[in-house]
């Protein structure tokens, strides 16, 4: 992925965002939310051999898929989060933000609840021996 796409993308919609934001608030933090997705969507269009990763170290049977699954779930509820509270916070809304982090928070426990309790069974398992 080259980076300097997804940063003059980046800098000319702020700027273009900041002209915009002088006669209209709105249409700027439309203008923001769009380029947001685009920029996500290149970026996941980009990351296609980190999953290819993923899943070949499922199939050697290096980790257990189901371990993978966990990890790319909770990737995507903090990039998802991450960016939803961060537009939040570009309008303006700094407590709807935070309530979002914090669900996101929330969203990681749970989503690796599975695996904590494996090795919290672990270490039981080893303290008895």
């Amino acid at each position: 992925m080259d980076i300097f796409v997804v940063v003059i993308v980046a800098v000319c919609a702020v700027i273009l965002g900041s002209v915009v934001k002088k006669s209209n608030r709105e249409f700027a933090l439309l203008l923001t939310v769009v380029t947001v997705v685009l920029l996500i969507l290149l970026i996941l269009e980009n990351c296609a051999p980190l999953f290819d990763e993923f899943r070949s170290l499922s199939a050697s049977g290096l980790i257990d898929g189901y371990y993978i699954d966990i990890l790319l779930k909770a990737i995507g509820v903090t990039i998802i989060g991450q960016v939803t509270a961060s537009l939040c916070k570009d309008a303006d809304e700094n407590a709807l933000g935070g309530v979002v982090e914090l669900a996101t928070k929330i969203a990681i426990l749970m989503i690796s609840m599975p695996v904590i309790v494996n090795i919290l069974e672990y270490l039981s398992e080893i303290l008895k021996s």
